[in-house]
């Protein structure tokens, strides 16, 4: 007679449907975030780029999309100028994953420190 094949164990199959289940928020959240977070001027953006790159892989795609004009809140995230016409495409293009309007993102750029007249 053959040994009984060993059950599923339970936990694990717990941990998968929790892990699915926190992938779906989060790709949730990006979605939102990505709908609400639009530049309101084109000719400056927050460029998000994979936090897997390195520095210099984020800073040579970022570059080669506009001007680096500033660093965001994360590592991965730069302030970019260029062509209103074509920025956030060639962003895209460069790799960003997401592009954000640096003023709605809150930690991505700080407001101008230059005083006011």
């Amino acid at each position: 007679m053959p040994a009984p094949e060993p059950e599923p164990s339970k936990p694990a199959g717990a941990l998968a449907q929790a892990a699915i289940t926190a992938v779906i928020i989060l790709v949730g959240l990006f979605a939102a975030a990505a709908v609400n977070a639009t530049p309101r001027d084109p000719a400056r953006i927050a460029a998000v780029f994979p936090p897997w790159w390195s520095p210099a892989e984020i800073i040579a795609a970022a570059g080669s999309a506009g001007t680096i004009s500033g660093a965001g809140g994360a590592g991965n995230i730069l302030i970019l100028r260029g062509d209103p016409a074509d920025l956030a495409q060639r962003a895209r293009s460069a790799g960003a994953i997401l592009i954000l309007d640096p003023d709605l993102a809150g930690v991505c750029a700080p407001r101008s420190t230059e005083p006011t007249t």
